[in-house]
């Protein structure tokens, strides 16, 4: 299982298919068409940054930062308090109206709007964020298994619209095939193999339920001892 969280620009993945010959002439649209529909297909590791934002609102509504996938947590700035979801209309217009009940201060979020209960003012928003490199594109976790998947998909697909043409033979395609088969498999054991810590802990938790053995060795020192076992 992957933990340590590094990322990579989409173009690598775009110049690592250049080096084949059937993809001579891929572009950069194509790869993000062709990674979208894989990540619908496969998922993407939910390893996302936590960031935080100041938000203007005016008229009861604010835009949310472009690399937004969820929101933790949203403050008034005005009177440093959280604000809660919102499940009722909006509060009369009245910007002083949040100085007499504070706690009532609520929000929802629409597309890329964030609605609030009062017209204008700022708000604090802590979020968690796809990393985007600095042409705004997304960037992929930079492991093999998952780069190695995603290349293989998007050579299957383009192989695919060549044979289609009869421009390869199907004994290229068939291969394809079969790579992109290989790489999900090495994907899907790559994401779900625990990390050595975590075999550590997994192997002391069994380690407590086995019987001592080994009273010779310690000349019966702790023979009847209770063991406790901690369940959590």
């Amino acid at each position: 299982m992957v933990k340590e969280i590094r990322y990579t620009t989409i173009q690598r993945v775009l110049d690592d298919l250049l080096e084949d010959a059937h993809m001579e002439n891929l572009t950069l649209e194509q790869v993000v068409k062709h990674t979208v529909r894989f990540i619908h297909k496969h998922g993407y590791p939910k390893f996302y940054q936590d960031k935080e934002a100041e938000v203007e609102i005016h008229q009861y509504r604010g835009v949310l930062p472009c690399d937004l996938v969820s929101i933790n947590q949203v403050i008034d700035c005005q009177t440093g308090l959280c604000m809660k979801s919102m499940t009722d209309t909006f509060f009369p217009d009245d910007n002083s109206f949040r100085h007499t009940i504070p706690h009532e201060a609520s929000f929802k979020t629409q597309g890329t709007v964030i609605f609030t209960s009062f017209p204008e003012g700022m708000i604090k928003i802590s979020y968690k964020s796809t990393p985007v490199d600095e042409d705004g594109f997304p960037m992929l976790i930079d492991n093999e298994s998952y780069l190695d998947a995603l290349e293989a998909y998007i050579s299957m697909k383009v192989i695919r619209n060549k044979f289609r043409q009869s421009k390869i033979p199907a004994a290229v395609y068939q291969d394809a095939q079969q790579d992109y088969a290989v790489a999900v498999k090495e994907l899907q054991t790559e994401f779900t193999t625990p990390s050595v810590s975590e075999m550590e802990s997994v192997t002391r938790l069994w380690n407590t339920l086995i019987p001592r053995i080994h009273q010779f060795d310690r000349g019966f020192r702790h023979l009847g001892d209770s063991q406790i076992i901690k369940r959590h």
